[in-house]
C-alpha cells in the first residue's frame, strides 16, 4: 500500500517543530529583560536575522555589538555594503577589533547576495553584517541553511524604507532617541523593537550603552524618550 502523502506531510512537519530547540539552542545574551523575553533565553545565533534602522547608524551599531559578542577574540566578522560606508573607528567603542572585521565592497544587490551566501557557507567566518534587503522566502531559507551549514549568523541591515526579509529568525527595528537632560553624547539611547520572534513575541525596549555593554534603562518614571531626526 503506498504512503499516504496528507501524513507524509504531517509527519514532516512535527519533525521541523521538534527540531526547532535544537537548532536554536546556542544564544548570546543582548540584555537580561531581552534575554528573558526571547523564547530561547538570548539571541540564536547560526541563524539569520534582519535589523531595521530609523537610519542605517543604530541598525549598523547594534549589529556590529551582537557580531562581537558572536566573534569574541578569535572570530571574523564581514561587513559587505554597496560602498565605502563602513566607518571603523565609530564601531571600536563597541567592542568591535579593528583586525577581526573585513569590509567587502559589492554594489549590485545581485553580488550582495552572492557574497553573503558564499560568506554564511564558510566555517571561518562568525558573522556577517549585510546590506541586504526584500528576499523572497525562498532567497532567505537558503541563506538560513548556510549560516546553520557553516555556523556563521548573519544580520540583514536597512533603513526603515528598504523591504523586509521573508523569514528571519528575528527582526528588529533600532531608533536613536534623545536620552534625559545631562545625558552624555558618548552613551546614545536606542529605542529598540522586537518586530518579530519565530516562537516569541513582539517586545520594545529603551537601551542605552553604558560603560561597554548595553543596559535597559528604568526608572519609576519613564521619561518620555524622543525621536531623532
Amino acid at each position: 500500500m503506498p504512503p499516504n502523502p496528507a501524513i507524509q506531510k504531517l509527519r514532516q512537519r512535527i519533525a521541523s517543530l521538534e527540531d526547532v530547540p535544537r537548532r536554536f539552542s546556542q544564544t548570546i545574551p543582548i540584555t537580561e529583560p531581552i534575554n528573558h523575553w526571547l523564547p530561547f533565553g538570548g539571541l540564536p545565533v547560526h541563524c539569520i536575522h534582519e535589523v531595521k534602522g530609523s537610519s542605517l547608524a543604530p541598525a549598523v551599531v547594534f549589529a556590529a555589538i551582537l557580531s562581537a559578542r558572536i566573534a569574541g577574540d578569535r572570530g571574523n566578522i564581514l561587513f559587505i555594503a554597496p560602498d565605502r560606508s563602513l566607518y571603523l573607528p565609530g564601531l571600536l567603542p563597541y567592542g568591535v577589533r579593528h583586525d577581526q572585521i573585513l569590509h567587502v565592497i559589492a554594489k549590485r544587490p545581485l553580488d550582495r547576495l552572492w557574497a553573503v551566501m558564499e560568506t554564511l557557507r564558510c566555517s571561518e567566518v562568525s558573522s556577517v553584517i549585510a546590506f541586504v534587503d526584500d528576499l523572497d522566502l525562498t532567497e532567505s531559507r537558503r541563506l538560513q541553511l548556510a549560516a546553520e551549514s557553516s555556523g556563521a549568523t548573519g544580520f540583514l541591515v536597512g533603513g526603515a524604507a528598504a523591504g523586509c526579509i521573508a523569514a528571519p529568525v528575528t527582526r528588529w527595528k533600532i531608533s536613536s532617541v534623545r536620552g534625559e537632560p545631562g545625558h552624555r553624547l558618548h552613551e546614545p539611547v536606542w529605542e529598540t523593537d522586537l518586530l518579530y520572534s519565530r516562537g516569541g513575541r513582539p517586545g520594545k525596549w529603551i537601551l542605552e550603552w553604558r560603560g561597554g555593554k548595553l543596559q535597559e534603562i528604568l526608572s519609576e518614571q519613564q521619561p518620555a524618550y524622543q525621536a531623532l531626526g
